[in-house]
């Protein structure tokens, strides 16, 4: 939380994931949704169009307001635009400039358990496979991960995200108490509680998912391609042992093309 003076009264901006709840960043996905198209190009295109210095400092103090307590009329008229001795718009801007996007991996961390307020909540535990090998959210039911998986989808979607999804995706994934089974009133109990959890908090947990997830796949795909090359070998050993005499094709024609006779 960054503090500023403004005619000797303490103002606060929020600079940090950690300052931001995920009722803030629904807030500003509200204005991402409902940008203009030439703005939404401006910020998002990879060739944007020019803008005007009036329409940019228009959404400047726009986006600052999302972010800050300062009151807009002295957003419009007790701050410079780009003074370089005292804090400017576009400097204050230029903190909140990341919310425009989304936090990485490496800013963030991530955790198998997540803090609101006072109470502590673990991620679905995991459960020990016979050889001994911890398996992550081995605990979960196919509903915890279809519901997960289809919010997580529509969160990494530009057109339909939601931060909404992401509490929904948390308190699917994170509970209390480690017997409890899925029941859906529980869950959105819960994600409304987890609008007010911090952005970094929230994240920590959708990078756990996502990290498992891509293990999972992985494993899937090692598995899949270790029983095409097994049924490979297999149809090459049965060829070897047909060729080296070990298996009389002679006997095997005879086998498949004999008849009985009437």
């Amino acid at each position: 939380m960054l503090k500023v003076t403004i005619l000797d009264k303490p103002y606060y901006i929020r600079n940090e994931w950690k300052d931001n709840t995920i009722k803030h960043m629904a807030r500003a996905q509200d204005y991402i949704s409902n940008m203009p198209k030439w703005l939404s190009n401006y910020i998002y295109s990879e060739k944007p169009e020019p803008v005007s210095d009036s329409k940019l400092l228009d959404f400047y103090i726009d986006w600052i307001e999302l972010f800050s307590d300062i009151p807009r009329e002295y957003l419009e008229s007790e701050i410079s635009v780009n003074k370089a001795d005292e804090i400017s718009l576009i400097e204050v801007f230029n903190i909140t400039a990341k919310f425009l996007g989304e936090p990485s991996q490496d800013d963030i961390g991530t955790s198998d358990t997540i803090k609101l307020g006072k109470k502590d909540y673990k991620l679905i535990n995991s459960v020990k496979t016979a050889g001994g090998i911890d398996k992550m959210l081995g605990g979960a039911t196919y509903k915890h991960f279809a519901e997960s998986q289809a919010l997580s989808t529509l969160f990494q979607s530009k057109q339909y995200r939601k931060w909404s999804y992401l509490s929904k995706i948390t308190a699917i994934l994170f509970r209390e108490t480690e017997d409890e089974q899925y029941n859906e009133d529980i869950i959105d109990m819960r994600a409304s509680a987890f609008e007010n959890l911090s952005v970094s908090e929230a994240y920590k947990g959708y990078f756990f998912l996502q990290e498992h997830t891509n293990k999972l796949q992985k494993s899937m795909l090692t598995s899949l391609t270790e029983r095409k090359v097994k049924a490979q070998e297999q149809k090459v050993n049965l060829l070897l042992e047909i060729f080296t005499g070990k298996i009389k094709p002679i006997k095997l024609l005879k086998k498949v093309f004999s008849t009985k006779k009437s």
